[in-house]
Formats: C-alpha cells, sequence, structure tokens
C-alpha cells in the first residue's frame, strides 16, 4: 500500500509541475454551421475559424479534416460524401505570442443531384506543429446544408437568359450611343463643309 501511494504522489507532482498540461490556443467557434438557399456555394464562404495563441512564444498552426465516428455525429447529420470538397487557407500559419490568426473555409461541392438537400457534418481539427509530449487538437464541428432543389435546365437557361438580356440592354445602349454620336459628327461636319 505504502509503494502504491509513493508512486501516486510522485506521478500526480509530475503532472501538476509539467507546463505543458495548459492549452496553448483555443479555437473559435466550436460549432460553424453554412446554409445554401438557392445554390451551392463554390469558394469562400465567409466562414472563418479564429486560433488565439495562449503562450508567450510563437506556434504554428495546420489543420486537417476528419470524418465525425457514428457515435459523435448530431443527429440528422451525415459525413460529407468527400473531404476534398472542403479546403481551409491558409494551410498553415505561425501565430505570434497572445495574439489571432484567422482561418477561412472554402467549398466546392460538385453540382449534382445527389448533392442537394444535404445535411452533412465534417471536423477541421486545427493542431500545434508537434514539439512537446502533449499535442493539442481542437475540433470544430462545421455544419453544411445544401439548397433542397436542384435547379432544372429551365432555371439554369432563365439565369443565362437574364444574364444575356442585361448584358444585351447595356451593349445595345452603348451601340445606339455610339451611332448617336457618330450622327451628330457627320452632321457637324456637313456644315462646316456649306460654309
Amino acid at each position: 500500500m505504502g509503494k502504491t501511494f509513493a508512486l501516486l504522489l510522485i506521478f500526480s507532482i509530475f503532472l501538476l509541475c509539467f507546463p505543458i498540461c495548459k492549452g496553448n490556443f483555443s479555437v473559435q467557434p466550436r460549432e460553424i454551421f453554412i446554409t445554401m438557399k438557392d445554390k451551392l456555394i463554390h469558394g469562400n464562404t465567409s466562414k472563418s475559424v479564429i486560433i488565439t495563441n495562449n503562450l508567450e512564444e510563437s506556434i504554428n498552426i495546420s489543420w486537417y479534416l476528419d470524418h465525425p465516428t457514428p457515435d459523435l455525429i448530431r443527429e440528422n447529420k451525415t459525413p460529407i460524401p468527400s473531404l476534398s470538397w472542403i479546403s481551409i487557407k491558409p494551410q498553415w500559419q505561425i501565430i505570434p505570442a497572445n495574439s489571432n490568426a484567422i482561418f477561412f473555409i472554402y467549398l466546392n461541392i460538385p453540382e449534382e443531384k445527389e448533392n442537394f438537400n444535404q445535411h452533412w457534418e465534417s471536423w477541421p481539427v486545427f493542431k500545434q506543429e508537434e514539439t512537446q509530449l502533449f499535442n493539442w487538437e481542437h475540433a470544430v464541428r462545421l455544419y453544411i446544408d445544401t439548397p433542397v432543389i436542384f435547379p432544372t435546365e429551365n432555371d439554369k437557361n432563365q439565369n443565362l437568359f437574364s444574364v444575356v438580356t442585361e448584358n444585351s440592354v447595356i451593349i445595345f445602349t452603348i451601340v445606339i450611343v455610339c451611332i448617336a454620336v457618330v450622327i451628330s459628327l457627320f452632321i457637324i461636319k456637313s456644315n462646316m463643309k456649306k460654309k
């Protein structure tokens, strides 16, 4: 009994004195919701993660993406089919002592029918460069809800037609102005010749 108590005491003192047990960095927010109403987002989602360096020295933070395990995933969510559809920029960042860094979330989900009306969950995991005995990792729950309705060909053609119509009006206006300028110059030149 005495040996067990002595070993337990030594181990407890070792853990209490170990400086790495405090959190080296923190991550905000812990959950991010990306909800798409009419169309899929391609590129920057305008969602970001803020990493705060709590140390008196610079740290190097990077990230990787992970699928949540079935027992940890939220209700009514499924893992995203491909982690390659999510990107976070920058890939890594050196954060000075007691300051922050921002990582931005980008999406590139293929516009296919099966990717609509989906409710996915993925975990961006931020980690410190491995230099110590204990290396902290912080996972952020990323929820992605895609648009409910897949755009039909008519919708796509309507959008294309509206763009073409807007551009046609601009082009038509420019052509009319140019013709008016040419006619005005022609009239002025004719009047000058008569004088």
